[in-house]
């Protein structure tokens, strides 16, 4: 009896356990449940009799099935037991595999927070959580919102102010030119178009700004006061403090005059006594000469007030010749610039015109600006161009340039679309300034290029060779600019740049006969669709000239890249640009991962440039790199 009551309560207590998990209840009886799985599991209920394949199938009646949870009863997995109750004692009739039953622990809520990307792609964070045994997110956050420019990086890219700086890399409105010696306006010019009103007592006129100080104001200068029957200082006085009265011995003799009444042509006045005694002379009012000496034919007619026609026209809003036109036709040579400067080197005399007794000339709006002097060239900024810039009698601080070949590599890629006209613009005004075709050769290289109609094939193009700047200009303007040429995203400049000077460095790593392109014969990986490069890749050779110098001028907004086979890195590329003769590479890259831009150009002798998009900034660095050779020159001369 003691065995068939133990039998009784042992399945008893299993049944109710089986109920309770069936009713969501398992976790109210944990200690029990998890104490009945382990026997039957363990087959340590005395009276419990596992099932075998062995025994008949049993009654399907028989079989009573619950779900426990797995150990350690975290409420996340659990597996199915079948009993059957029909045995005595109660058989275990199966058992299933440990299953997840939810997500999560539902009495743990918050499980992590993790860093996420908002919609608009700034970086931010979100909550983990465990909703009713769901793994669940809540809405991504960020402090990031879209670029200012206020110093601070708000879009959270790791960059502050990127595109939203203005000329001088500042924030705000770009500063105005001032005449201080300074490039107030980061253009790259220094005092540039700078001209301000300026008089004297005798009129109004205009200076112009040079190194820092107003010059050559050209309004009529306060002459010294003569005894003409003028106001030569302007102060509005007439000969005065001057012995120049009509005295007795000048009654009667005629003095040259263009006043009123005159209308035109050269009149005459006089000295004439006010009373009988001729105690009081005044000077008479200017009119023809047939007024003072008749002709004494009395048939001629004096026409008082037209006087004797001039043969040259004077700028003094007067008639002189009597053509009822004033000032009409007069030009004259002018120039601003320093004294001695004028036909020497650039600078050149400009042309002034008359305008109603004002020498001066008309803008680009059709404004009359008084003393302006058009087109002259007056001393510039020394720039390595060959060129006496400043006028000083010497070109190029006395060094005279020497052969250079010139090869820009640019950066092709649909990434660079914020920055390609910016580079474009400036290449083309750097090449305007060093337009000598003999001294120096241009060429252009450009990758990744969209291979066309498909924009799946990529590849490295030489667009032109080293060439005069004319051909040059020619090939640029023939090239194909189009934004699906711009459709891709292998930027193979690294190759690039080891494939310009492989025919001239003395310390090449390894030879161009062991590499292909990582598409063209067909390669698995990254890479597979940068083809066979034009030239193709075993005939692709810079011509360089032996005794010219070599610059390489490289624009990527990428890290260095290779998508040859077998690939190269950026220690391989240092090497063959570092044994390349009278070599000087330049990198321009955006700030961020610059380091190995810098790296490649240091040994290639140049130098890192920021990337922007903003063309005067981007001329301005050009600029300072052909100031550097040529000085650079120079001091090696010296």
């Amino acid at each position: 009896m003691k065995k068939l009551a133990l039998t009784f309560v042992v399945f008893a207590f299993l049944y109710a356990g089986c109920s309770e998990a069936r009713q969501g209840q398992g976790a109210g009886n944990s200690d029990n449940t998890s104490d009945v799985v382990e026997d039957v599991q363990n087959n340590n209920g005395p009276d419990v009799v596992p099932w075998t394949v062995e025994d008949p199938e049993p009654d399907p009646e028989c079989i009573d099935c619950a779900m426990y949870f797995c150990p350690p009863l975290d409420a996340i997995w659990r597996k199915e037991i079948c009993m059957n109750i029909c045995d005595d004692p109660p058989t275990l009739y199966s058992e299933s595999e440990c299953i997840q039953y939810m997500e999560c622990d539902p009495t743990q809520y918050l499980i992590d927070e993790v860093e996420c990307v908002t919609g608009e792609g700034y970086p931010g964070t979100q909550e983990k959580v465990c909703n009713k045994g769901l793994i669940q997110y809540t809405d991504c956050t960020t402090a990031c919102e879209e670029e200012l420019c206020n110093y601070e990086d708000d879009d959270c890219d790791g960059e502050i102010d990127e595109g939203q700086l203005n000329a001088c890399d500042e924030c705000g409105v770009i500063p105005a030119e001032q005449c201080n010696g300074l490039d107030d306006d980061c253009n790259g010019d220094t005092d540039e178009d700078l001209i301000q009103p300026c008089s004297t007592a005798c009129g109004a006129g205009y200076e112009m700004c040079y190194e820092g100080n107003w010059i050559s104001c050209t309004a009529p200068p306060e002459l010294d006061e003569v005894c003409d029957g003028l106001d030569n200082d302007c102060d509005g006085q007439i000969d005065e403090g001057l012995e120049c009265v009509c005295t007795i011995q000048d009654i009667g003799v005629l003095f040259p005059c263009q006043d009123d009444p005159l209308i035109c042509g050269q009149g005459y006045k006089t000295c004439q006594c006010l009373d009988p005694d001729c105690v009081d002379l005044i000077m008479t009012e200017c009119y023809a000469l047939c007024y003072w000496v008749p002709s004494g034919d009395p048939n001629s007619v004096c026409d008082p007030l037209i006087g004797m026609e001039l043969a040259q026209e004077k700028c003094n809003n007067f008639d002189d010749n009597c053509n009822q036109e004033i000032d009409e036709d007069l030009n004259a040579p002018c120039y601003t610039g320093p004294e001695g400067t004028i036909m020497v080197g650039i600078c050149v005399p400009g042309e002034m015109t008359c305008d109603a007794g004002t020498w001066g000339s008309y803008n680009e709006n059709e404004s009359f600006i008084p003393y302006y002097c058009k087109d002259e060239i007056v001393p510039q900024e020394e720039i390595c161009n060959g060129l006496d810039d400043d006028c000083d009698g010497i070109a190029d601080w006395g060094e005279e340039m020497k052969d250079t070949d010139v090869l820009f590599i640019v950066d092709w890629s649909g990434s660079m679309g914020d920055e390609m006209s910016a580079v474009m613009i400036a290449l083309n005004q750097f090449a305007q300034n060093f337009s000598d075709e003999n001294v120096i050769k241009w060429a252009f290289m450009r990758g990744p290029v969209a291979v066309l109609p498909s924009t799946y094939n990529e590849r490295l193009e030489l667009v032109q060779d080293l060439i005069g700047f004319s051909d040059y200009l020619t090939s640029l303007a023939g090239m194909d600019t189009s934004s699906q040429s711009m459709s891709t995203a292998h930027e193979m400049l690294l190759d690039a740049i080891y494939i310009s000077v492989h025919n001239i460095t003395a310390t090449l790593p390894q030879p161009m006969s062991n590499f292909q392109w990582s598409g063209a014969g067909g390669t698995s990986g990254i890479g597979t669709s940068v083809i066979e490069s034009e030239p193709p890749l075993q005939n692709f050779d810079i011509s360089w000239r032996p005794a010219a110098d070599r610059i390489i001028i490289v624009f990527s907004d990428e890290l260095p890249q290779s998508y040859l086979t077998p690939s190269l890195g950026v220690e391989e590329v240092k090497t063959a640009v570092s044994g390349t003769p009278q070599l000087k590479l330049f990198t321009f890259s955006r700030t961020s991962g610059s380091s190995q831009w810098e790296d490649i150009a240091a040994a290639g002798n140049g130098a890192w440039y920021k990337l922007t998009n903003n063309p005067t900034e981007m001329y301005a660095s050009l600029m300072e790199i052909l100031d550097e050779i040529c000085k650079g020159a120079a001091d090696e001369d010296s």
